[in-house]
């Protein structure tokens, strides 16, 4: 699994790094999609995060030491970030603050460059790292980074790469089922994915009397906050059919 997870996030941090290469000097300074952040914030929010994985990489543990409380799930990890984002933020607005656009462009470039050299030289494993959420096997650290590149590649307009989109489509369907379960509703994100979730009568045999249905990247942007469902519904982003199908009451997950 550490192969295929390496594979989909090192290529798209890449792609992000490519396109911020690409942008403007007057593009860093302006509003992003994302409330109260520049495009610049968000830059050097993503160039963070590859470094810390190449920071989580240096103290790594083998994944059967008995050192320390159990590995943070991914979904556990997610589930925290609410509670770390004002840190999270005045860090990037901090970095943005002292960098200029060449800087910007030049340090994402060598983050991602050092997290990809990090990340090539592990060969024992699934390691437990240090991460910002505790102690988690690399595995599910990846996990998470897929994440941030896929959602913060969205938010500076770049499209993500297949198997990254994948890892964080049936990472988000996981941690939909986990804070909402159930068998009431099937939710579907073709090709990628398939839960029931929400409390209520099972669905064993036939077509399920609830549905809801969504593309890929419509389904990320959902569940990180950057589509409200009403809109996603009205323009036909998502399909939901029957009395239980409407999810809006559970989202954003982010």
């Amino acid at each position: 699994m550490l192969p295929e997870l390496a594979a989909a996030v090192v290529p798209q941090w890449r792609r992000v790094a490519d396109a911020v290469g690409d942008l403007p000097d007057d593009a860093f300074a302006a509003p992003s999609v994302l409330p109260g952040w520049t495009v610049g914030d968000l830059v050097m929010h993503v160039g963070r995060s590859a470094t810390a994985l190449t920071q989580a990489l240096a103290p790594a543990l083998p994944a059967g030491a008995a050192a320390g409380p159990r590995p943070v799930p991914a979904v556990d990890y997610l589930t925290g970030t609410g509670a770390r984002a004002e840190m999270i933020a005045d860090t990037a607005r901090s970095l943005a603050a002292g960098t200029g656009p060449a800087g910007m462009r030049r340090r994402l470039a060598a983050e991602v460059s050092a997290a990809a050299a990090a990340l090539a030289q592990v060969t024992d494993g699934d390691p437990v790292v240090a991460t910002p959420g505790g102690p988690m096997l690399l595995t599910e650290f990846l996990r998470t980074l897929a994440v941030e590149a896929v959602v913060h590649g969205l938010d500076l307009g770049v499209e993500p790469l297949r198997p990254a989109l994948k890892v964080v489509t049936r990472l988000f369907a996981e941690l939909f089922a986990h804070r909402v379960p159930g068998h009431t509703v099937e939710l579907r994100v073709p090709p990628f994915v398939a839960v029931q979730v929400v409390e209520g009568p099972r669905h064993t045999r036939g077509t399920p009397p609830n549905v809801v249905e969504a593309g890929p990247v419509a389904f990320v942007l959902l569940c990180a906050g950057r589509l409200a469902w009403g809109d996603a519904v009205a323009d036909g982003r998502i399909s939901a059919s029957g009395e239980r199908a409407d999810l809006s009451g559970h989202l954003p997950l982010l």
